[in-house]
């Protein structure tokens, strides 16, 4: 008895230090996020690009909070980026700006399109006539496009440029289905309608590859074009570099003229001291992050007119998941702002590949509703295609980037069945029914022909209203809108030319656009999408939630058939985009 009143002790005196430190912590870290630092003549804005931009602010979870206390960061906003960078050329106590580490990119984070604002805003910075000031260790296309316009661009003297083109892997199923006894029935509107090639084919169809080869090529001309304009060089030398070199040592690329300078860190180190007013060989004094100083900036009084953003980020889903573009919680967030009298103007952000073809309706009803009321822009991010355009047609103006990814106007319908693969490992399903397409979405039978054909007729009905719905929205006539949608995608440069978008911009465009439509000036943006409450958070942490988890060593594929997991939608209709574009 009395060994086991001393482990129970033990155990509960261990709980409750514990507790105790983590209290300290998330108070140490609720301290950290409240009081912004002071801001002091010469300090040095600082800008890590090793911590993925997201288009929404990120949820403060408990593991994020932690992390603050320890000057660590695991997410940033865009708009919390672009608008510190932008503020800061106008702020006589910022000094400069120094960009550290290279683009990490995971899921819909830093995307092309959001590294063109970012891109954009430290163009604007160095305009104001402060410096840019970066040290790279390595380089690779992502990170120069976004770095290319500083006034120092310093490589590591045995860094590497990495500048090879563009490439996107898709990892095809067919075989690996037939070995395991899996089988799939799909229905599908679109000549390149291909988000259900991979699980049918075992190769690229010709039409994929000519959509994939001309997007590719879109995107990868933004970035030659970009680099060759800031660093002042022809856009010959880099198109020469990744269809020769590929990858080059930096005194090449000194010599190139693709950086100013190789050189070690601490060498950088002596310039950042002059321009903090730092002791030479000390640690470096008023430094700021960007999310530092845009929290350290006055916030517009909540009173009087708002201007609301709304984010769509990830895939379209049915239900209510905050943490998703679910198709009830974001239709509940465009409806809170039509009813919202304070509301002047919303802008839809959208970062999707789609999904759900009802969520998606679902979504689209609400813009339809809101735009009769209030002036709506959309702002396109990375991609906004198939579900994530369908969400996004009856805005008044819908901004996008050149390497934006859109389009992708059609509808598939995707139905596994395993029958064959649970009878080769001795299982049997059996099934009583009151009429024979009663178990029609059974994971254990194929459908019959004459299921499919109905299958087949809602999906032309729904393929039908999607263009119904993008040509009145667009303002096109359907016939036309039939001709560039065929399930094709394309870059927001592209996208500009056949009408699906209506001028070539970020969310800040976005943002004013919105105001000018509205006629206010003096206005509050507001974000709607916050994070769970702390308490939350530390019970989830605490593993008091169900987490579905791949297996690392099957990671590529873990993450191909995720998406299939993650498909919702009762009826199993989709409006998506073509697997998931991983441009490198």
């Amino acid at each position: 008895m009395k060994s086991f009143l001393k482990t129970v002790f033990a155990s509960f005196t261990a709980m409750i230090l514990v507790l105790v430190l983590l209290g300290v912590l998330i108070g140490l870290a609720l301290t950290a996020q409240d009081i912004p630092r002071p801001i002091e003549d010469k300090t040095l804005l600082t800008l890590n690009l090793g911590v993925p931009i997201v288009d929404r602010q990120p949820r403060q979870d408990l593991a994020s909070l932690l992390n603050q206390t320890l000057q660590e960061q695991d997410r940033q906003s865009l708009r919390t980026v672009v608008t510190a960078i932008r503020q800061g050329a106008k702020d006589d106590r910022i000094s400069g700006l120094y960009i550290k580490g290279k683009v990490v990119r995971d899921g819909y984070a830093s995307g092309w399109a959001a590294l063109k604002e970012v891109r954009e805003a430290i163009v604007a910075f160095k305009a104001s006539g402060k410096p840019v000031i970066t040290w790279q260790e390595d380089l690779d296309e992502a990170t120069l496009y976004v770095v290319s316009p500083a006034n120092d661009l310093v490589l590591n003297p045995l860094g590497l440029l990495e500048f090879n083109g563009f490439a996107s892997e898709i990892m095809y199923f067919r075989n690996a289905f037939d070995k395991y006894g899996i089988d799939v029935q799909v229905s599908r509107v679109g000549k390149y309608k291909s988000a259900v090639e991979p699980f049918l084919q075992d190769h690229m169809s010709d039409e994929n590859r000519e959509q994939l080869d001309t997007l590719l090529n879109d995107l990868f001309e933004e970035v030659v074009s970009g680099v060759a304009g800031s660093r002042n060089i022809p856009p010959s030398v880099l198109r020469d570099l990744a269809e020769q070199d590929a990858i080059i040592e930096a005194g090449q690329a000194l010599e190139k003229g693709v950086v100013t300078a190789v050189a070690y860190y601490d060498e950088v180190r002596g310039k950042l001291s002059e321009l903090t007013g730092s002791e030479a060989g000390k640690e470096i004094e008023r430094q700021q992050t960007v999310s530092q100083y845009f929290a350290s900036l006055p916030q517009k009084k909540k009173a009087g007119d708002k201007l609301v953003v709304i984010y769509a980020e990830g895939e379209i889903i049915s239900g209510n998941d905050k943490d998703e573009v679910s198709g009830d919680y974001i239709a509940s967030l465009l409806r809170k702002a039509r009813n919202d009298d304070e509301v002047k103007a919303v802008v839809l952000r959208v970062n999707s590949p789609g999904g759900s073809a009802s969520a998606s309706d679902i979504i689209q009803r609400e813009t339809i509703l809101l735009a009769e009321q209030k002036p709506l822009v959309v702002s396109m991010g990375t991609v906004a295609a198939s579900g994530g355009y369908w969400i996004s047609a009856y805005g008044d103006e819908i901004y996008a980037e050149p390497n934006t990814i859109t389009g992708s106007i059609g509808v598939f319908g995707l139905f596994l069945n395993i029958r064959k693969l649970i009878n080769e490992i001795g299982l049997n399903v059996e099934v009583a029914r009151t009429a024979p397409a009663a178990d029609v979405f059974s994971l254990y039978r194929p459908k019959t022909e004459q299921e499919m054909a109905v299958i087949q007729k809602f999906i032309d009905n729904i393929y039908s209203r999607f263009l119904e719905k993008v040509a009145e929205g667009r303002k096109l006539d359907k016939a036309e809108v039939h001709k560039i949608a065929q399930g094709r995608v394309w870059s927001g440069k592209q996208a500009l030319e056949l009408g699906l978008v209506d001028k070539l911009g970020g969310l800040g465009d976005a943002i004013a656009a919105a105001a000018e439509r509205a006629k206010i000036k003096d206005y509050a943006v507001e974000e709607y999408q916050k994070g769970e409450s702390l308490m939350e958070e530390i019970l989830k942490e605490m593993g008091m939630e169900t987490r579905l988890q791949g297996v690392p060593l099957a990671r590529p594929m873990w993450e191909q058939l995720r998406h299939l997991l993650s498909l919702t939608d009762a009826k199993g209709f989709y409006a998506r985009m073509p697997y998931d574009l991983t441009i490198y």
